[in-house]
């Protein structure tokens, strides 16, 4: 899908001078990455949660969608009440184009109904570059509305969101680029970046063997125009201090994803690979890379810090 949205995005240049684009990334371990999805998802886990990603998709195509993500998130526990930030850099490559985002969340919890309800908001900086350097025109090299040199510009972004999570299931909602951000490049283009809407959820169902987790999830994700469903069904087992993960993810009219991880230490590595149905070819599917770490933080917490005196224990 993102292939034929880069060559939709160079013919536009070409003619029309303005784009109308999907923005946003795709990523196979969706579930463990809510401050990126959604605005709400700061302090989710109660901890601080850092990861990175890395998506290599459509392998083999020349100019083929390379994105990397480094995020964190954590809950502000030196404030009264449930306040959580986030933030996050993305590196997205597609062919000559290079988008980032940076951006911070900010979220606002309250108990609701035996769970936690929480209300996001997002401010971000987008910033797209494209590079026409090995576009061979011919003829038609002196054309005007195509620039001769890269460029590149930026634009302030904004996004909000929702997150209902219960000891058994989650769900949430966002809107990004709510303000559907227009990107001037140079003096004849511009990209214009649309809203788009993520709904996500999933559930974590306790077997009769307390070493076995069942965890299915779900994510939407669409502008209206076009849309894209993952329905995950994903498992954890507990051995030896170690928590093996894998499963199987549909995209339906899309593609299928198989991914394999571990958790130790409070480190959870895991890799995917998305075989697309579309014909694209079995070699030519899509790889995904996730590491995190979860640490408990609490560096305010009030009262004194108890300890033995080893002079007294003499």
């Amino acid at each position: 899908m993102r292939k034929f949205l880069y060559i939709s995005i160079v013919l536009s240049l070409c003619t029309l001078g303005k784009v109308y684009a999907q923005y946003d990334v795709h990523f196979t371990h969706y579930w463990n990455m809510q401050n990126f999805y959604n605005p709400a998802g700061a302090g989710a886990t109660g901890k601080l949660h850092a990861f990175g990603a890395y998506s290599n998709q459509l392998s083999g195509f020349t100019g083929s969608p390379k994105s990397m993500l480094i995020n964190a998130d954590m809950p502000l526990s030196m404030f009264r009440g449930d306040h959580s930030i986030g933030l996050g850099v993305l590196n997205d490559e597609i062919g000559m184009f290079t988008n980032q985002h940076l951006f911070i969340n900010y979220a606002y919890a309250m108990k609701l109904f035996g769970g936690r309800f929480a209300i996001g908001a997002q401010i971000g900086l987008l910033n797209a570059k494209f590079d026409p350097s090995d576009i061979n025109l011919g003829e038609n090299s002196d054309d005007p509305a195509f620039p001769s040199s890269a460029v590149d510009g930026n634009k302030f972004d904004f996004g909000a969101g929702i997150l209902y999570q219960h000891k058994y299931f989650y769900t949430g909602i966002s809107s990004l680029h709510l303000n559907a951000p227009l990107i001037e490049m140079g003096e004849t283009n511009e990209i214009q970046i649309d809203p788009y809407f993520n709904f996500m959820a999933g559930g974590n169902i306790p077997l009769k063997n307390p070493l076995i987790t069942i965890q299915p999830s779900v994510q939407v994700m669409t502008d209206f125009v076009s849309y894209r469903t993952d329905i995950t069904a994903r498992g954890s087992y507990n051995y030896n201090n170690k928590v093996f993960l894998g499963g199987v993810t549909y995209s339906p009219k899309t593609s299928v994803t198989f991914f394999a991880g571990i958790e130790f230490l409070n480190i959870t590595v895991s890799y995917g690979y998305e075989l697309f149905t579309s014909g694209v070819g079995a070699e030519n599917g899509s790889h995904d890379i996730y590491i995190g770490y979860d640490i408990e933080l609490d560096m305010f917490k009030k009262g004194k810090n108890k300890h033995n005196s080893i002079r007294i224990l003499q």
